[in-house]
């Protein structure tokens, strides 16, 4: 995936691409008309500050592959138009226009060698437009590189799904792990429902067995931590969701799937996402929460496969050592 988008403050994105052409050529793409509607829309521009700038988008005409935009936008099949004001102009490395809501759009081109640096800067952006307007920009700029080095332009909506998919991910990334416990899959699920199973291998004490819609508490004495947990979904021998978190922090989710597998065998599967905190402070629960899950499965199949107690999550931190 090209370079993804950044929130720069609370109202601005910000993209960098590197395009090979010359620069030139990019300015042309931004200001001319029959250019600018092969990759985001047709219109006219006034090039002088306080000129009209008028932009028609129909996203369809964008690429010579079809494909129908998904159903919360079928409002634009037949496109849409509107009419801005440029701010800023220094061709050719310079435009800065206001678009559509009271926000602001700026670009900037940049020679690097046979390259140029293009930096998309949309400012003032209203909170619930962020999430639209980072994936339709992407997906403008992944068809404009796509026709700069002459290849074909991708369909707006099918690249839509594609970016927006992308973004999500990253938005709210997934620790994962899975492990093979040689044991039948009614009985590696007890042993993540019940308490005095489950207490074999992970937490010191719990506050009951898990059951849909009810909340527990699980307790580590050997680290003084208590989180609360929220059963959202249970399905017998095959799954349980809970939403977990210490008092008053933002919970996280966690999935396990359990697949029977040949002999009577289960693979665990386990999903945790929905992490709170900074994209940095997100990253770290990714790894820590992965780590964390590959030593309780370890644990698990230690116990249910050789009725061995390995003590992994007590002696991990032994002494508040790491």
């Amino acid at each position: 995936m090209e370079s993804l988008g950044k929130l720069i403050a609370p109202e601005t994105l910000r993209f960098e691409r590197r395009l090979r052409s010359s620069i030139e050529r990019v300015w042309a793409y931004l200001t001319e008309s029959d250019l600018r509607g092969k990759w985001l829309a047709k219109g006219e521009m006034d090039l002088v500050v306080g000129g009209k700038v008028t932009l028609q988008f129909l996203h369809r005409e964008l690429s010579p592959e079809p494909g129908a935009p998904p159903e919360k936008f079928k409002d634009m099949e037949a496109g849409h138009s509107y009419t801005g004001t440029v701010l800023k102009v220094e061709a050719p490395r310079l435009l800065s226009f206001t678009w559509e809501g009271g926000s602001e759009v700026t670009f900037e081109l940049e020679e690097l060698g046979g390259e140029v640096l293009l930096s998309l800067t949309h400012r003032r952006l209203p909170a619930e437009t962020i999430g639209n307007t980072q994936t339709g920009w992407h997906t403008h700029l992944d068809i404009l590189a796509a026709d700069l080095k002459g290849g074909t332009r991708p369909n707006f909506w099918r690249q839509w799904a594609i970016v927006e998919a992308a973004y999500r991910q990253k938005q709210n990334p997934a620790a994962t792990t899975g492990m093979l416990i040689r044991r039948p899959a009614a009985t590696v699920f007890e042993a993540f429902v019940h308490p005095e199973q489950t207490t074999q291998f992970w937490f010191t004490r719990s506050t009951g067995r898990l059951e849909k819609g009810k909340g527990v508490e699980w307790i580590w004495d050997m680290y003084d931590h208590t989180s609360n947990i929220l059963v959202k979904d249970l399905v017998p021998n095959k799954k349980i969701e809970i939403e977990w978190g210490a008092k008053g922090q933002p919970p996280s989710r966690v999935e396990w799937t359990f697949e029977p597998v040949e002999q009577d065998y289960t693979f665990v599967h386990i999903v945790a996402d929905g992490f709170p905190g900074d994209e940095d402070q997100v990253q770290q629960m990714v790894t820590d929460t992965a780590t964390g899950f590959c030593w309780v499965l370890a644990g698990a199949k230690a116990w249910l496969e050789f009725d061995l107690r390995l003590n992994l999550i007590g002696d991990r931190f032994y002494g508040g050592r790491k």
